[in-house]
C-alpha cells in the first residue's frame, strides 16, 4: 500500500492499490478501490513503550493508572474531612474553657514568732528577741533562786534523842502466886515465876511517854516449853502472844510485842486465864 497525491488538489489522501499507469487507466481504478478522503493534521505520536500497561503497537494503556490516581486521591480526601471533622469539636471545646487566671508562687508561710501571734499576720524574716516557749519543749530544771546576802538559811530541827527505858520484873508489882526465882543468866540474877491460872499477874508502870502511838516492847523470858500471855494496856485487853521455848529453865530470850501506849504513864499487865506463862526477866521501851 502507497500513499500518494492525486490531481491538483493539496490536502486529499489517496489509499489504495498502486498499479503502475501503464499497466491499469487511472480512470477504471479510482471508482473502485481509490477514495478520497479529508487528510488530518498530522499530530506528534507519543514514543512507544514497553512493558506492564502498554499493547503491543506501543500505545499505552492510561485508564487502570488513572483509576489509581484517582483511588489516591478519594482515600486523602476522605482522610482530610475525618480530620477536620475531629478537631472541628477539640477547638470548639478549648475556646469554651475559660482563661485561667494568673497564678503567682508565693513564699511559704513561717511559723510564728510568739504564740499570741494571729495566724493571718505576714511572714516576718526577723530573729525574735527572746525564745518563744513552745508546747511540748523539755526543759532543763530551774535552779532555785540563793537566799540574799546577809540572810542565814534556817536551821534543820534536829530531832529528839530516843530514849530506852528498861523495867526489871523483880522490881515490878507482883500479885497473888508470883514470887522471884534466881536465874543466873537473867539481867538482875532473878526472874518472876508462877505467872497465872486467874491467880496471879505481873503489872509494871512505865514512865512518861512523849505521844500516843503503838510501840515496839521487848520482852525477855524463860521457859522450857511453848507458854501463852495475855497482854492489856491501861486494864484493856489488847491481845494474846505466844511464847517459844528458850530451851531450858536457866536460858533468856526475848520477843518483841507492838503495843498502844497513850501519852504518859502507861501500866502494862501480864497474866493467863487458863495455864502459866513464861518467867519474866524484864521488859524494854524505846521512845
Amino acid at each position: 500500500m502507497r500513499m500518494s497525491t492525486a490531481g491538483d488538489d493539496q490536502g486529499e489522501l489517496r489509499i489504495g492499490g498502486w498499479l503502475p499507469p501503464a499497466e491499469l487507466p487511472a480512470a477504471a481504478d479510482d471508482g473502485q478501490v481509490t477514495q478520497v478522503i479529508p487528510a488530518v493534521p498530522a499530530q506528534p505520536r507519543r514514543p512507544a513503550r514497553s512493558g506492564p500497561g502498554h499493547n503491543p503497537g506501543g500505545e499505552a494503556v492510561d485508564e487502570p493508572r488513572r483509576r489509581g490516581r484517582r483511588t489516591a486521591i478519594a482515600v486523602a480526601v476522605s482522610v482530610a474531612t475525618v480530620a477536620v471533622a475531629a478537631g472541628v469539636p477539640l477547638l470548639m471545646s478549648a475556646s469554651d474553657q475559660p482563661t485561667p487566671p494568673d497564678q503567682r508562687v508565693l513564699p511559704a508561710p513561717t511559723a510564728s514568732a510568739w504564740p499570741d501571734e494571729s495566724p493571718t499576720a505576714p511572714p516576718t524574716t526577723q530573729r525574735p528577741s527572746r525564745p518563744p516557749a513552745s508546747r511540748g519543749t523539755v526543759r532543763g530544771a530551774q535552779h532555785a533562786t540563793p537566799p540574799a546576802t546577809g540572810t542565814k538559811a534556817p536551821d534543820k530541827v534536829a530531832a529528839p534523842p530516843k530514849t530506852t527505858v528498861s523495867l526489871e520484873a523483880e522490881a515490878a508489882d507482883l500479885d497473888g502466886w508470883a514470887s522471884t526465882r534466881r536465874v543466873d543468866s537473867a539481867s538482875g540474877g532473878r526472874v518472876v515465876t508462877r505467872i497465872g491460872y486467874r491467880r496471879s499477874s505481873l503489872t509494871f508502870t512505865t514512865p512518861a511517854v512523849p505521844r500516843a502511838g503503838d510501840y515496839d516492847v521487848v520482852v525477855s523470858y524463860v521457859a522450857d516449853d511453848r507458854r501463852r500471855a495475855e497482854v492489856e494496856v491501861g486494864g484493856r485487853d489488847v491481845g494474846r502472844f505466844e511464847f517459844g521455848s528458850t530451851g531450858s529453865w536457866e536460858s533468856v530470850k526475848t520477843m518483841t510485842v507492838r503495843l498502844p501506849l497513850a501519852a504518859g504513864p502507861n501500866i502494862i499487865e501480864f497474866s493467863n486465864s487458863d495455864g502459866w506463862a513464861p518467867d519474866l526477866d524484864r521488859i524494854t521501851l524505846t521512845y
